[in-house]
C-alpha cells in the first residue's frame, strides 16, 4: 500500500474521527478541513499527527497549493438536527462541497470520495441537499475521478447522543420509565462503525477499479425493522424496567419502508463485514458475548 495525502472534512465528527485515527495508523498523510469552533475532542490525542486549515477563516483555499493532495475524502456535513436553518444546511451540504470539488479539479487532484445518504430525496433538507451535490459529482465525472459511498444507518460508540442507536443505548443504560417510537415497522440496514471505515478503506485503495461518479451503496446489506433493533438492545441491555411505547410518535411523513444496501460493488471489491447486528449492538453496550 503506497502513502497517500489525503484532504479529508468532518475529521471533528464521529465518522471522520475514525477514518483519521485508521489511516494515521497506516501511516498516510492527514490534512483536515475543520470550522475554528469545532471541538477537537475525539482527536485530541492525535494532536500533532495531522495538518488543518479553518473553513471559515481566510486562506483555507491554499492547502491545494500547499500539498499535492492525492485524494480529498468529504464526509462532512449538516444534518439540520442543530436548529440548522436551510441556508447553514445548503451552505454545509451543497455550496460548500462545491467548492471544495471545483478547487480539487483546479489543483489536479485525482480522486474525490464523497458520502452520500441513502434516505429518499422528499425526506427532508438534509437528504435533499446530498442528493444534489451527488448530481453535481456526476456533472464533473469527466474532470475528477469521484465516486459516492451512499451510506446506510453506521452506529458504534461514542456516536452523537440524537442518532437513533445512541439515544436508545443511552435511555436504556438509565433505565428510564419509557420511551417514545413511531410502530417501528421501517426497515433499516444498520451498520457497526469499524465496517464503515473498512469499506472506505478500500475504495481509497480501488477506486481505480470503478467508474467515475458510481454511486456505491454500503451497508450490511440485511434490513431490519426498527422495533426489532429497540428490542435487540433492550435484550442485551438487561433493561427490565423501561417501557417500549411504539406507535407513540407518527411516522415521518414520505419515510422509505425499507432500505438496504446492495452490495455487489462492495464484494466485488473482495470488501465483507465482519459486524453482525447483534456482535456490534453487544460493542455499543460494552459486552463481548453477542
Amino acid at each position: 500500500m503506497s502513502q497517500k495525502t489525503i484532504l479529508l472534512t468532518g475529521a471533528t465528527g464521529y465518522l471522520g474521527s475514525e477514518l483519521l485515527r485508521f489511516w494515521i495508523g497506516l501511516g498516510h498523510n492527514l490534512i483536515i478541513l475543520k470550522r475554528s469552533t469545532s471541538s477537537l475532542k475525539r482527536i485530541y490525542d492525535l494532536g500533532g499527527k495531522f495538518k488543518s486549515y479553518n473553513v471559515d477563516e481566510p486562506g483555507w483555499e491554499l492547502v491545494f497549493n500547499d500539498y499535492s493532495i492525492d485524494v480529498v475524502v468529504h464526509v462532512a456535513a449538516s444534518y439540520g438536527r442543530k436548529g440548522e436553518s436551510l441556508s447553514e444546511i445548503l451552505e454545509a451540504n451543497v455550496l460548500f462541497p462545491i467548492r471544495l470539488l471545483d478547487l480539487a479539479i483546479q489543483a489536479g487532484v485525482k480522486y474525490f470520495i464523497n458520502t452520500s445518504s441513502s434516505l429518499p430525496r422528499e425526506v427532508n433538507d438534509y437528504a435533499l441537499s446530498k442528493a444534489q451535490f451527488q448530481e453535481w459529482i456526476a456533472q464533473k465525472k469527466n474532470q475528477i475521478h469521484a465516486v459516492n459511498l451512499v451510506l446506510e444507518y453506521f452506529y458504534g460508540s461514542g456516536d452523537e447522543e440524537w442518532k437513533f442507536i445512541s439515544m436508545v443505548v443511552k435511555k436504556l443504560k438509565e433505565n428510564v420509565p419509557s420511551i417514545d417510537f413511531t410502530n417501528g415497522l421501517q426497515k433499516r440496514d444498520f451498520i457497526y462503525i469499524s465496517d464503515v471505515v473498512s469499506a472506505y478503506d478500500i475504495i481509497l485503495n480501488k477506486i481505480d477499479d470503478l467508474k467515475s461518479a458510481l454511486d456505491i451503496p454500503v451497508g450490511s446489506g440485511e434490513s431490519h425493522s426498527l422495533r426489532s433493533v429497540v428490542e435487540k438492545c433492550k435484550k442485551i441491555s438487561d433493561n427490565n424496567v423501561t417501557i417500549l411505547n411504539f406507535g407513540a410518535i407518527p411516522d415521518r411523513k414520505g419515510d422509505a419502508h425499507e432500505l438496504v444496501a446492495d452490495l455487489s460493488v462492495m464484494t466485488s471489491l473482495n470488501w465483507n463485514i465482519e459486524y453482525s447486528l447483534e456482535l456490534g449492538l453487544g460493542k455499543v453496550f460494552g459486552k463481548n458475548n453477542f
